[in-house]
Formats: C-alpha cells, structure tokens, sequence
C-alpha cells in the first residue's frame, strides 16, 4: 500500500472510530445514569472481550501444522489483510536475518551509482512525503567474531535491540560504523554494529514478543478505558468526549519529549487555545444542574476525562515508538493478548472493590442494561481494533486530531437527547478546542 492510499485508509478507520465512540460513549452514559453506575465492570467486560480475537489464531494454528507452505506467488488471504497472519512463536535471530532486513544493500543497488546522503525529512504525521507510518529504527546487532553474549530466554539469543529514531538524530548510512571517544566505547564498537533501517525491513513481531508487549500495554490501556467510562457516570457525554479529546494536546507534549515530533510556537500557541477551551468546558459543568438520574459531580467526571485523555496519549505514543510500522504486528493478536492479561489480572481489582465498598459486585438487572452492555461491549471492541490500526497506518497526532470530531458529534447528540444541556460555555469551549487542532494540523503541514 502506497503512503498515500495509507493515509487515505487511515483516515477512513479515524471516521468510523468517531461514529463508533460517540455512539458508545452514549451508550455508556444511558446504562452509568440509570442504574448500574459499575464503571469498572463495564471496562473489565469490555476489555476481557478482546480475548475473542484469540479464536481465529487458534484455529489458524491448528489449521498450519497441516497446510503446505504458501508460495511467493499466490495471493494472501483475505483476512490477512485484516490483521488474522500467523507470526513466528518466538523471535528471528538476527544471524538469520536477511541482507535486507538488516539494511545491506541488494546486488542492483550495489550495481547502481552511488547517490548523496541526505538528512532525512523533519519526522511529519501529517505531510505524507514522509509518514510517520514507517519510523526509522536503530539496530545493535552483536559482532559474532566476540564471545557470545548470555541468551535472552524470551528471544532466543536475540542480540538486537530496537529504537525509535529521534527528529534530531542523523539517518546514519546503512553500512556506516559510529565513532565512539572512549577505550570502553570503541570495545563496545568492536563488539556492537550499529544500523538505521526503516521499521518495516525488519521482521514481524513473534507471538512472544506480541504477548509481552501486550502485558506491558493492558494496564496503561486498561486505566484509560476506566477513567473515560467512570467520567461519563459524572459528567455529560459533551464534556466528557471534549476533555477526553484533549489526548492531541498530551499526545503532542509526549512527541516532543521522546523526539517524534518538534515544538514551535504555533504549537504553543494551539496549547494554549486548548486550554481555554478545556477550562470553558469545565466552568459550564461546574454551574449546571444535573438531571435526577445523574450523578451531581461533574467536576470530578471532568478530571477522570483529562486522567483518561492522557493515558490514551502515553500508550498510543509509545506504542508507535515500540512498533514502528502496521506491517511489524498483528494487531488482532495484540489486541487478544490485552483481553486475555485483562481476564487473568484484574479480576482481584474488582474483589477489593466490592470489599472495601466502592463498587459493589453485581449483574444488571433489566433487560434493557443488559441490552447496552452488550451493544457497547461489541462497539469497544470493532472501534479499539479500528482505532489502534488506524495510528499505525498514519501517525498518532494525525489520530487524535481526527478523533475531535467527535467533540461536534457528542455535541449535536446532546442537542437531541437533552437541548436543556446546551450552555454557551460548553459551545464556544467545544469550538476552541476543535480550532487548536486544526492549528496544531496546520502547523504540522506547514513546518513539514
């Protein structure tokens, strides 16, 4: 798939992830207001039911040992395409490795004139010249001439390590040796080559690696999910789906701190914008009256939607660093990993609830909770799946700058489910937010 067509997948998944949301974040709201406010057993239902992506890798494991191998001319599958491949059960060793997936060049390049080095393009996740889908990485791949180094039990004598590449770090020439100061540096030189490659030359993550990566990600994944359904047991959907869309703004702050994306003063100038308008949003809750079936604390639903917002940013930020391209994971697999680690590692969570009494262990008891617990548990789990491949295929600023439609989306559902509900501040708050993307988009393609 081109970068383009990339892009152009990408942005269709972040539409379908507004519409789903918006949809669910409703959802949630009608069944925490009117009688099961158990945020925690909505996200520990929601997540658990990942684990159904599981199945069809069972069955495709079953299904392999008996399938001949498939040849470089047939076709892929369907639903390969989606995510459903079987990876390796433990990682490639990098003697195993390819010449080009460790980034030597082929016979035809070799045969080629030699062209100038250049500095790569400032890292953009909106400019598709160079996308952000496909980030450079460091390689260190141990020289075998040295004494073998102790065995990685989860990778198999993996000596290799990976990296993002920073904005500010020279694209080094695939077949370049660093220089290093001291004795210790230059032993370690002698010992250590070091590569940048683009992330998708290298091999797919394993299923161990993709297990271990899941177990790393399920409790950051697992608190931003709790927080956003426990806010909207507090607050309105506007308010909560606004505050929680401020994930762009920490999503941003976190780039910049781990040197996938640059700060300007634009950029500054759109945080700030965001933050009156964050403030706005807060002001009109902190003056509305609720509704009798809603819970009177909204201030505290608007600080669970800023906790939420910045948990999302963390794990779809370091995700992307971790990963480096769509083509490296399975993310059904990845997903089905979390449910799985959410089944067997949260469950005391809810025990300790229920004991000292904040959220009592129990089962909806109409038809019609049951009815949306379900339905949002279903959408959880298509719009997750969506939402995360949808950052791989473009970049996660480009993603959470999509994702505040859903600002204007909430905003008509309120119109509609309660005009009463409609204040100026939340109005005009809503707008600023939404403005402060759209500049910190503008400046991204600007700057690029």
């Amino acid at each position: 798939m081109t970068p383009a067509n990339g892009y152009a997948a990408g942005a269709g998944l972040v539409l379908l992830v507004d519409v789903l949301w918006t949809t669910s974040n409703f959802l949630a709201n009608t069944v925490l207001t009117h009688g099961y406010n158990k945020p925690f057993a909505m996200t520990y239902l929601s997540t658990a039911s990942f684990a159904t992506y599981l199945l069809p890798f069972a069955f495709l494991y079953w299904h392999a040992r008996d399938a001949r191998r498939r040849t470089d001319t047939e076709p892929a599958p369907w639903y390969e395409h989606l995510g459903f491949r079987l990876p390796p059960m433990y990682p490639t060793p990098p003697e195993l490795l390819t010449s080009t997936q460790l980034g030597e060049p082929t016979r035809r390049e070799r045969s080629l004139p030699a062209r100038p080095e250049l500095r790569p393009l400032r890292p953009s996740s909106i400019d598709g010249r160079r996308p952000r889908s496909n980030l450079n990485v460091r390689i260190d791949i141990a020289d075998a001439s040295h004494k073998q180094r102790p065995r990685n039990p989860l990778g198999r004598g993996r000596s290799w390590t990976v990296r993002g590449l920073g904005e500010r770090e020279e694209l080094m020439p695939r077949t370049a040796t660093p220089t290093y100061g001291s004795e210790e540096e230059e032993e370690s030189a002698s010992e250590t080559s070091v590569q940048f490659v683009p992330a998708s030359e290298l091999p797919p993550l394993s299923i161990v690696e993709t297990g271990v990566l899941a177990m790393q990600f399920a409790t950051v994944w697992f608190a931003a999910n709790w927080s956003f359904i426990a806010a909207l047991g507090y607050t309105s959907v506007a308010s909560g789906t606004t505050l929680g869309a401020s994930s762009g703004f920490f999503t941003l702050l976190l780039g910049s701190m781990v040197g996938t994306d640059s700060f300007s003063p634009g950029k500054l100038a759109s945080v700030v914008l965001s933050f009156f308008g964050v403030s706005l949003v807060t002001w009109a809750d902190s003056g509305a009256v609720p509704a009798a079936n809603a819970a009177a604390r909204p201030l505290l639903g608007d600080l669970l939607a800023i906790v939420s917002a910045m948990c999302f940013a963390v794990y779809v930020t370091l995700l992307k660093v971790r990963i480096g391209s769509e083509d490296r994971i399975s993310m059904p697999l990845f997903l089905g990993f979390v449910g799985l680690f959410n089944i067997v590692a949260f469950w005391p969570v809810g025990v300790l609830l229920d004991w000292l009494g904040v959220e009592e262990l129990a089962l909806p008891s109409d038809e019609l909770m049951w009815l949306g617990l379900v339905v949002n548990t279903a959408i959880t789990v298509v719009s997750d799946f969506a939402y995360l491949l949808a950052m791989l295929k473009s970049s996660p600023l480009f993603t959470t700058v999509g994702l505040s439609l859903t600002i204007p989306m909430a905003a008509l559902g309120g119109m509609v489910s309660d005009p009463s509900s409609i204040h100026v501040q939340n109005a005009i708050g809503s707008i600023l937010v939404l403005m402060s993307f759209g500049a910190i988009a503008w400046e991204e393609n600007r700057s690029a």
